[in-house]
Parts: structure tokens; sequence; C-alpha cells
């Protein structure tokens, strides 16, 4: 789900990443309306504690394609799809185009996502690396993304509150430049295309 109020800043655009002359073309187009251009107001800006406590910033990801998501753990529906999309698109990869990726999930629920929570969370797939931390580099990292999560009170004594959230996946080139958004619609076959014109 993709607030209003972040659609009113963002613009669609088609995919125009470079790629390598060398490059075959991809196998599976990617639809206009599922790519979005970002203007030079969106930045990968942050610093925080991954799923084994070690400290991790964005200029760690230079030299990669980082392939960054936002939600939080106990999302019923909209992150483990987005995910497994995500992993499965993972999957299409060679083993050298993998090395030069680095797939990110950034909780927008510091307060309840630990480190342990978050390892846990993303056992079905260690490549993903998983991201919290208090809540002032939290809303730095969303700020810097300009993504949108909100709180809302749910009648559920155990949870007491759900997460409202922007759903969609953001390309950082291995620059560290933030450049496109993708719909979390997308299939692991547009996934896996658009991260490989990106490397």
């Amino acid at each position: 789900m993709v607030h209003g109020r972040l659609l009113s800043i963002l613009a669609i655009a088609p995919l125009t990443l470079a790629v390598a002359c060398s490059r075959e073309p991809a196998a599976t187009p990617l639809p206009a309306d599922g790519v979005i251009a970002l203007s030079d107001q969106f930045a990968a800006d942050f610093a925080l504690i991954d799923q084994n406590g070690k400290l991790t910033r964005d200029e760690d990801m230079k030299g990669r394609v980082a392939i960054v998501y936002f939600g939080f753990t106990t999302c019923p529906d909209v992150c483990p799809l987005a995910l497994g999309r995500l992993s499965a698109a993972l999957n299409q990869l060679t083993d050298e185009e993998r090395a030069q990726v680095a797939p990110l999930f950034i909780t927008v629920d510091p307060d309840r996502d630990t480190p342990e929570a978050i390892k846990t969370y993303l056992a079905f797939d260690d490549r993903i690396i998983g991201l919290t931390g208090d809540r002032a580099a939290i809303e730095q990292a969303k700020a810097g993304f300009k993504v949108y999560a909100e709180a809302e009170p749910i009648d559920d004594p155990k949870l007491g509150y759900t997460m409202q959230h922007s759903s969609l996946f953001y390309l950082v080139e291995k620059s560290g430049a933030l450049r496109y958004a993708l719909q979390d619609s997308l299939t692991p076959d547009e996934l896996a295309t658009a991260i490989r014109n990106a490397l």
C-alpha cells in the first residue's frame, strides 16, 4: 500500500537504468508503471544495526546495488509477500550478480523489531540484511527515503497496534545515489531484471 502523501511527491517513469553494452537485453521487460523515478530530494541515508548487532551505514553499501524494503516483522501479509518476491528475484541472479547486490530490510517498527526478532523473521533467506535501531535512527532512514509509516491501534491485546506504511522497493546505485523505486507488485522476474539492469 502506498500512501497518498507519498505518491504526491513521486513521478511515474519508465526504467532508464544504464546497461553495459556487453550485457544481453533483459529477458523480462519492466512495466512502465512499475518503476518510479525519484528526485534528488531522496537519499539513502542511514546508520542502523543489523540482525547480528553490527553497525551498518549507507556508505557500507557503496560498490554494490542495494535493493531496500521498509516493513515490520508482525506485518500480516504485505511484507511477507514483498520479501518473498525479493527472495525469488535473488534466485534469478547468478552468483556473480548476487555478489554485487545488497538486499536490505529496514524496520518501521523499532520498538518491537529488535535484532533478534529480525533475525528470526528473515531466517527464510539469510541473504537479506535486516536493519533496526533506535527511533531516531529509524526516523532518519525514513526521512531520506521519504517512507510513510504510522502506528494504528488494533483490537488485539497481544499486539496492540499495527503499522500502516508505504510498500516499495528502492534501488540504490553503486555510487550510493537513490534514483528509483519499484512497485511491490512486480514479479520476481521483473525485480530481477531491474536489479540486473542496475549492476
